[in-house]
């Protein structure tokens, strides 16, 4: 797992996006210039799958190992080479490559924590834009 929504009714989605991988619900990745996850699982080659890009509630899964402790209305990205959420960026990563902004805690998570709720945006994944 790394996104499942725990709300679903407000959402924000791409229809019709046609995945070139088999993929899995929650899997994370960037169609166009909006960073989301996909809802569903890619079974046949030329699914089209609902990819959401912003959502009052999801669940992520959280770093650990860090000794980081996530409290409520911290910023997240999600760091690439982990495929997990953080409350830090990674050292020397670039914006839209190793790490995305991803939305903000909706809950304390402690460092021992393997998900975090949080509010789910990806419309603004590199900052830079």
């Amino acid at each position: 797992m790394s996104m499942i929504m725990q709300d679903n009714v407000i959402y924000d989605e791409l229809r019709g996006v046609e995945p070139a991988t088999a993929i899995s619900a929650g899997d994370v990745a960037v169609v166009q210039d909006v960073f989301g996850f996909y809802l569903a699982d890619r079974v046949a080659s030329g699914d089209e799958i609902c990819f959401v890009y912003r959502c009052r509630q999801v669940l992520a899964t959280k770093l650990t190992g860090t000794g980081e402790a996530i409290v409520a209305g911290d910023r997240l990205y999600y760091n690439v080479s982990e495929g997990k959420v953080s409350a830090s960026k990674p050292a020397g990563g670039t914006y839209g490559t190793d790490y995305y902004f991803c939305g903000w805690a909706k809950d304390d998570a402690a460092a021992s924590a393997t998900t975090v709720l949080m509010n789910f945006d990806g419309t603004r994944y590199n900052e830079n834009l």
